[in-house]
């Protein structure tokens, strides 16, 4: 069938319009999305290359580098690769910031929305060099843009933000140590994250190349900015947070980490302000090691600290915390020389913070905090002390150290309540309780330390080279208080009991015991300082001991130790001296005391000993007007020799007043031999001391009586001695002793302290030096002072020529005889023999007189030559004469003198008979004469009559009596004298 061409043409025609239009929408379409396409997927990219790098270039300054740019206009899904952003001109080296991967999920719903969706965000690798430099500035800064106008906060939802092995790299080169840290790997997640009031949730891990972590999660709004979550920080490294806070921090932190868990609240709005309250569940540090700056040794070392449930609030201002507990902690402390501590320089500010002017550091808000610490618990500590201010230096350890504080807080006004429980040195364990106030200092604190020895606290005591301290172990129980200066009452106090075992002080030279006893305990203590005092209520020492030694020299070993302590110099004396501390002692008991005395200034040496010395001091004080009494009582070498001490003094003023009575007897003689060999010249071998001795002190005038008796004294050997006295020991020793065998000395001292020169023990020798010279230089004398007129019978006279005794002669000898008597161990001497220039001629003229006598008529007998008529006188003798020369005399006729010739006739013949008497006395008396046995004779029968007159009555032993012609009589003012002598 043929169509019409023109209808086919039309036909054609319309075909054409309608099936071009179909071509043409499809292709328009084809290339509105080609170009939608060739925009999104290559012009957009560029643009946006060009843009981002221009904005950089123009709004921050820096060189932004971009890699490939992906956009899918279909999906709108971006994606930029290798982004970095360097300052400008540096090509190379670490960029600002960079990041290997940018994706952005953005939904095309959200274009008709109120607001912007995105599915997902993720960055892969991001990087940020972040540097303080050291003005202060951080680099990172340079990247925020200029402040422009604020435009409203649209709204933005983030389904799903994520960061994928994050590294940022710090530096802080405004710290002195120029700290670095780098965070890798960094990953971060956000869910749901809206500009709007709802919350989205994120987690966010970091790490540090030393292991440290940090993760958070939580959710967070932004309108308004409120977060709450949890958080955890492992491992951070107690050197990384030094190295960032070193100019803050007064220490160095060497070593440690930490660990912090916990939960937050966090909100910040306009009318609430800023809002913030955290709960740590965790809060640990461990192998925390502390040192000053500068130092190679960490001072403080803390294997492991913890907080137990912290609270934070920004509102209150306030910090609580249940518990603070230290575990094992380990410090070194010193003191240096000047008083200072090292801890001092452990928490000094530092240099850097210090030298920050006060107007440039920000405003301490501290005070308004709080901080209440519920308990701080230190267990298994040690503390080592070094004490280098004294010498040689003093060190301790305190180990195990438990301490434990109960409520503390910055207000260092309120009393802390503390108990802490260690022991020293591995010996004594040590106790304190109580409270203390940080800020004055106050404390009061029950104190209990035992089995601490000595020889630890050494440095501290008087440094005497002279002693060694073998042993000793103190320990104490009672309250300590400390008041702050301001405060009335002593700043520091102490009440309660110590004690002192196992004493023993030696004396370095010899190594011998000087001062030691078991154990002393002082009971009732009240010690104050500032104003000083002591007040103990009693003392007792069991079994104490003391040595007191002469050395070779005659040094005493209390002088020459006692001494000014080494290091020490005598204290100057000042216008106005500190008044003396007072002490006052309600009673020192001794028990089984010892007190020994060895002298080695003589050979052999001395050595005594008194022995269980017990009894009791009462009543010491320094108050000037106090008067202790003394009541002990003690032997000497075994128990039959007893001493006593009695008594009262004031032991810190004696000179003012004392009246001390010590009785020692029945010691045995021969343990002072050393002393009688050296000074008598003879050892003792036998005898009985006992003494009574009694001082007296006022006002420094001394009355001392000296009450000595020797019962049975025996000298034996003697000795070579050649300080021995130049006395006849045993005659003094005789004459001293009584019929008993008893000698009884009163030795009176009277003197006074102010004499320099004036000592005791030499005016007590001296006295009995001065009797013994009496005694033995005038024995009579001494023996008549005990009975009278003894002392007259030494001296016997004797008319010339006859034996006869006078009566008092006779009195006297009697007397001398009760003395020998009572004196049994003298013997007495009587000198025989006669006196020649009188016995002979006295002899004779008795003779001539006794024949004369035979010559004379009965009724004339008896009549005396003297008494003669003178012619009568010549007639007897020279009848006499005729009788016994058997011639007639030849009597002389002497011219009278020239003075005569004009005497009388009368008188011439009485010259001439008176001479005529003598010349025939005179021939005659040599013919009678006496021969020495006569005389010999007369000197026994002299001697025979005074032993007769000493024995008459019985009392003397005459065995102790003897005759001897050693020593002749004397004339003596015309008679014949014999002198007794006593051995």
């Amino acid at each position: 069938m043929m169509i019409a061409p023109k209808r086919a043409c039309g036909g054609v025609m319309s075909f054409w319009k309608k099936s071009r239009l179909l071509f043409f929408v499809p292709l328009a379409l084809a290339l509105l999305v080609g170009l939608y396409a060739l925009l999104g997927f290559w012009a957009l990219p560029r643009y946006m290359r060009s843009q981002a790098i221009g904005y950089v270039a123009t709004e921050l300054g820096k060189d932004l580098a971009l890699g490939e740019i992906k956009f899918n206009p279909f999906t709108f899904q971006l994606e930029i690769r290798d982004i970095a952003i360097r300052d400008r001109g540096v090509a190379r080296g670490k960029p600002l910031v960079a990041l290997k991967r940018l994706s952005a999920d953005f939904q095309v719903s959200s274009l008709w929305k109120s607001g912007y969706v995105f599915r997902q965000v993720a960055m892969d690798e991001p990087f940020a060099r972040a540097i303080i430099r050291a003005d202060g500035s951080l680099n990172l800064a340079e990247l925020i843009p200029k402040e422009k106008e604020e435009t409203p906060t649209p709204e933005v939802l983030i389904e799903q933000f994520q960061v994928n092995r994050g590294r940022v790299d710090f530096a802080d080169q405004s710290r002195r140590l120029k700290p670095e840290k780098t965070l890798a790997p960094i990953d971060f997640s956000l869910r749901d994250f809206r500009t709007t009031a709802e919350s989205g949730g994120f987690t966010l891990a970091a790490a540090s190349e030393r292991g440290e972590r940090f993760d958070w999660q939580g959710k967070l709004n932004l309108q308004p900015l409120a977060s709450t979550g949890q958080f955890r920080v492992a491992a951070l490294q107690a050197r990384s947070v030094y190295e960032f806070l070193s100019d803050e921090l007064p220490m160095e932190l060497s070593a440690g980490s930490f660990d912090v868990d916990g939960r937050y609240v966090f909100s910040a709005g306009r009318q609430a302000g800023t809002q913030l309250d955290a709960t740590l569940s965790k809060a640990m540090a461990t192998g925390l090691a502390l040192r000053a700056r500068g130092v190679d040794k960490d001072w403080v070392t803390l294997p492991k600290a913890s907080l137990d449930n912290t609270r934070l609030s920004l509102a209150r201002r306030m910090v609580d915390i249940d518990a603070l507990r230290l575990e094992g902690m380990q410090a070194t402390l010193w003191r240096e020389r000047d008083g200072s501590l090292n801890l001092d320089r452990l928490l000094a500010p530092s240099p850097e913070a210090a030298t920050v002017a006060p107007a440039s550091r920000p405003a301490a808000a501290s005070s308004d905090w709080k901080v209440a610490l519920g308990q701080l618990a230190l267990q298994q500590g040690r503390l080592d002390f070094e004490d280098r201010s004294v010498s040689p230096a003093a060190k301790f350890q305190l180990s195990p150290l438990a301490l434990n504080v109960e409520e503390v807080s910055l207000d260092l006004t309120k009393p802390l309540s503390l108990t802490l429980q260690t022991t020293l040195n591995g010996k004594a364990p040590l106790s304190l309780s109580g409270s203390v106030v940080p800020e004055t200092t106050a404390a009061d604190l029950q104190v209990e330390l035992s089995g601490l020895p000595l020889r630890e606290v050494m440095a501290y005591l008087p440094q005497y080279p002279g002693l060694t301290l073998k042993s000793g172990v103190v320990g104490a129980k009672g309250q300590l208080r400390l008041q702050p200066e301001p405060e009335p009452g002593p700043s520091l106090s102490f009440d309660g009991d110590a004690s002192v075992s196992d004493f023993d002080l030696l004396e370095t030279a010899g190594a011998r015991e000087f001062i030691s006893w078991d154990r002393l305990d002082a009971q009732g203590i009240a010690f104050a300082q500032a104003p000083d005092s002591v007040s103990i209520k009693q003392i007792k020492a069991r079994k104490p001991f003391a040595r007191v030694i002469v050395a070779p020299d005659r040094t005493i070993n209390l002088v020459s130790i006692l001494s000014t302590p080494s290091g020490t110099a005598p204290a100057a004396s000042s216008e106005k001296e500190t008044a003396e501390m007072p002490i006052k002692i309600g009673r020192l008991s001794l028990e089984n005391g010892v007190m020994g005395f060895a002298d080695y200034s003589i050979e052999p040496n001395f050595q005594a000993r008194i022995d269980a010395l017990s009894g009791s001091i009462a009543g010491l004080s320094t108050a000037t007007d106090s008067v202790a009494d003394i009541d002990l009582k003690g032997q000497i070498i075994n128990k039959y020799s007893p001493v006593t001490i009695q008594g009262g003094t004031n032991l810190f003023a004696y000179d003012k007043h004392t009246d001390i009575r010590m009785t020692f007897r029945n010691i045995d003689l021969p343990i002072f031999n050393p002393y009688s060999g050296r000074f008598a010249g003879y050892a003792i071998a036998k005898g009985k001391l006992t003494t009574e001795l009694h001082y007296r002190i006022d006002d420094r005038k001394l009355q001392a009586a000296h009450h000595v008796i020797l019962d049975q004294l025996e000298w034996g050997q003697a000795t070579d001695s050649k300080d021995k006295v130049s006395l006849p020991v045993r005659l003094a020793t005789s004459l001293l002793k009584d019929r008993h065998g008893v000698i009884d000395l009163d030795l009176p001292v009277n003197g006074t302290l102010d004499d320099p020169k004036f000592r005791v023990g030499p005016v007590v020798w001296q006295i009995v030096k001065n009797i013994l010279t009496k005694v033995v230089t005038a024995p009579f004398s001494f023996l008549g002072s005990l009975f009278a007129g003894a002392e007259d019978a030494q001296y016997v006279s004797f008319a010339p020529g006859s034996a006869e005794l006078s009566e008092s002669a006779r009195t006297q000898l009697a007397a001398l005889a009760k003395g020998l008597a009572d004196r049994p161990a003298l013997k007495l001497d009587i000198p025989s023999g006669v006196v020649a220039a009188l016995d002979p001629g006295a002899l004779a003229e008795a003779r001539l007189q006794q024949a004369l006598a035979g010559q004379e008529k009965a009724g004339e007998a008896g009549v005396s030559l003297a008494t003669m008529d003178p012619e009568r006188r010549v007639e007897l003798l020279s009848k006499l004469y005729r009788q016994v020369v058997g011639s007639k005399p030849e009597l002389p006729d002497p011219e009278p003198p020239a003075a005569e010739e004009e005497a009388s006739r009368k008188e011439k013949r009485a010259l001439r008979e008176q001479a005529q008497a003598a010349w025939l006395k005179t021939e005659l008396l040599t013919r009678y004469q006496a021969t020495p046995a006569e005389l010999q004779e007369l000197g026994r029968t002299r001697a025979s009559a005074i032993q007769d007159a000493l024995l008459a009555g019985g009392e003397l032993d005459p065995v102790r009596v003897f005759i001897t012609a050693n020593k002749a009589p004397v004339a003596h003012e015309g008679q014949v004298r014999l002198e007794l002598g006593l051995e």
